[in-house]
């Protein structure tokens, strides 16, 4: 086989060992770990018949070795009369292409974890991917632009979906709303949350109360009175839910008359139980005058717009007439200005030196999806746009490629 720098020069050619892995049942990682390259190559090896990446001496011995040590590929090739060699013929069996020849229970989870509605599938993957130190040489970076970028409020980027997102969780905490901000795993929630608190932090007369019970499905009411009464004054809790129920209308009607603009935030609320989010309204009926004493911010994965469901949850009606739902959607749309504001950190001013806009493009594709009605979904939230421009860079490196270009986009995995 000849090293070949350019990818997209070479056509989409599967060989034979793409077959194998697939009908074996054996992963390309496992492949690229044993010969020392990265799964990206690997992939592109298999897809791309003439292919070898350079940095591997003795690239196709050592996959020639592995396949040898392997029971099952060994009988696969028997059963069809080849020889080892003949993995890296092309493959004529029909076509291959979008087939990942990967472990088979990997394989279910991923099928399933990119479902509408399953985030927790997708957090069990979440996989936080490192720029190479290669790749940082080759793409002239000090940095990775991804690696701890969130350093202060002109780091993170706000479309004007964002934008809105942010103005309604301020006005629910400075005017008594009830509010509940949806997003999957990856989507910014948390720093959307960082930045309206820290814009709160600049109102004087704005007060947050912010539970720290990490395992939210023990929240209770009595739990919820404890934190408004430490949050916001410095009296010791009493001991019976019916005195601390006074004491926390007490507190508030308080902060109230004296101005203050009360805001319980109550982040994974996905993890609320029906109960507690009917008791949550009763916080919020506490009133002073026509004024709401305290607003009431829910952060939570799609599970919590689920228990929004009112076909479904027609016993929560009261809660869920009385709150507004904003969900945060994916980048498709600002993916560019979304990766220019990430690569300005660290001096890049223009990013057609390392992405191209048909890489872009393509990106955006691979992380849409389309629900039961055939609805399209974007799933380019932050996490997997950060990881897949990374994992992009990485093999664009490896490949020897100037940019990372849609032909190299289309190589990379999840």
């Amino acid at each position: 086989m000849k090293r070949t720098e350019a990818i997209h020069k070479i056509p989409f050619r599967p060989i034979r060992l793409k077959r194998l892995l697939l009908d074996c049942d054996i992963s390309q990682t496992a492949v690229a770990s044993a010969v020392g390259c990265s799964r990206g190559a690997m992939c592109v090896a298999c897809n791309h018949r003439g292919y070898e990446p350079g940095s591997v001496k003795g690239f196709g011995g050592a996959v020639e070795a592995f396949v040898s040590a392997s029971p099952a590929a060994m009988q696969w090739l028997a059963s069809k009369g080849l020889a080892v060699t003949n993995i890296w013929d092309t493959d004529s069996g029909g076509t291959l292409r979008g087939s990942n020849p990967v472990n088979a229970q990997v394989r279910r989870h991923h099928d399933h974890a990119w479902q509408p509605g399953d985030p927790t599938a997708i957090e069990s993957q979440e996989v936080v991917e490192m720029l190479s130190d290669g790749a940082m040489k080759h793409f002239k970076l000090f940095r990775s632009p991804f690696s701890n970028d969130i350093r202060e409020a002109g780091d993170i980027y706000l479309s004007d979906e964002h934008r809105y997102i942010e103005a309604a969780m301020i006005d629910a905490a400075r005017h008594g709303g009830f509010l509940a901000i949806i997003g999957e795993v990856g989507s910014g929630k948390s720093v959307m949350r960082k930045k309206v608190v820290s814009e709160l932090a600049k109102d004087e007369q704005a007060r947050i109360i912010y539970p720290r019970m990490i395992d939210k499905t023990r929240i209770s009411a009595s739990s919820i009175c404890d934190a408004i009464i430490m949050d916001l004054s410095d009296e010791k809790p009493k001991a019976k839910l019916e005195q601390k129920t006074r004491q926390v209308e007490k507190i508030l009607l308080t902060r109230s008359k004296a101005g203050c603009h009360v805001c319980l935030i109550i982040e994974e609320a996905h993890d609320l139980s029906v109960r507690v989010l009917k008791l949550l309204k009763r916080f919020y009926e506490i009133e002073d005058g026509y004024k709401k004493a305290m607003g009431i911010i829910l952060i939570g994965q799609p599970e919590l717009g689920q228990l929004f469901n009112e076909a479904d949850h027609y016993d929560m009606r009261e809660v869920i007439r009385r709150c507004q739902i904003a969900e945060i959607r994916g980048l498709n749309g600002n993916l560019k200005d979304y990766l220019t504001l990430k690569f300005k950190r660290v001096g890049i001013t223009d990013i057609s030196h390392i992405i191209t806009d048909d890489a872009i493009a393509a990106l955006s594709e691979k992380l849409t999806i389309k629900d039961e009605r055939g609805r399209k979904i974007s799933n380019a939230y932050p996490l997997s746009v950060n990881n897949s421009i990374i994992r992009a860079m990485n093999l664009a490196y490896e490949l020897g490629a100037e940019r990372v270009t849609a032909e190299v986009m289309q190589e990379v995995r999840g």
